[in-house]
C-alpha cells in the first residue's frame, strides 16, 4: 500500500529551481512588455531620434571632460546601433526577440513541469539574442562588452538550471 503511494506521488520541485524560474519569469516579462510596447508604439520619429542624439551629446560632453573616453565610445555605437534598428530592422529585430521570449517562457515552463527538454528550449534562447543581434546588426555597431556580459550571464543561468537537471525526465 505504502509504495503505491510513493509511486503516485509526484517528484517535489527543487526550491532553487523555483527561484530560478521567478527571476527568469521576471526577466521574460519584463523583455515581453519591452518589445509589445516597442511594437504598439513603432518605431521613433526623426524629431523624436534627434532630440534623443542632442540629449546624449550633452551628456558625452560631460564624459570626455571626465576624460571618460572608452563610456563615451560605448554610448555613440549604442547610439548608432539603436538608430539602425529603429531605422532600418525595428520589425523584424522585435518580432524575433518576441519569438525568443516565448522559447524562454517555454523552456522555463517546461522546467517547472520537470521537463528535461525545457533545459534545451532555455539554452536556445540564451543564445538566440547574440544571434539576432549578429544576424541583424552590423558588425560596427555591435558592442563587444554588451555581448560578452549578455554570453556570461546567460551562461551563470544555464549553469544554474543544468545543476537541476537531475531533477528532471
Amino acid at each position: 500500500m505504502e509504495n503505491q503511494e510513493l509511486e503516485n506521488e509526484k517528484p517535489k520541485r527543487p526550491t532553487f529551481l523555483v527561484v530560478l524560474a521567478v527571476l527568469s519569469y521576471i526577466s521574460i516579462g519584463i523583455g515581453t512588455l519591452g518589445v509589445l510596447f516597442s511594437l504598439i508604439s513603432g518605431p521613433i520619429s526623426q524629431e523624436q531620434l534627434e532630440q534623443q542624439e542632442a540629449q546624449l551629446y550633452e551628456s558625452i560632453n560631460v564624459l570626455n571632460d571626465a576624460g571618460m573616453d572608452d563610456f563615451v565610445t560605448i554610448i555613440e555605437t549604442s547610439s548608432n546601433q539603436a538608430k539602425y534598428i529603429n531605422n532600418e530592422v525595428f520589425y523584424s529585430f522585435n518580432i524575433i526577440n518576441l519569438l525568443s521570449l516565448i522559447i524562454g517562457f517555454m523552456g522555463v515552463f517546461l522546467m517547472m513541469k520537470l521537463k528535461k527538454v525545457g533545459f534545451h528550449l532555455y539554452v536556445a534562447y540564451s543564445l538566440l539574442p547574440i544571434i539576432i543581434i549578429y544576424a541583424l546588426i552590423p558588425m560596427n555597431l555591435i558592442i563587444g562588452v554588451s555581448i560578452i556580459a549578455s554570453v556570461i550571464l546567460s551562461a551563470i543561468f544555464c549553469i544554474l538550471y543544468g545543476l537541476n537537471l537531475k531533477h528532471m525526465e
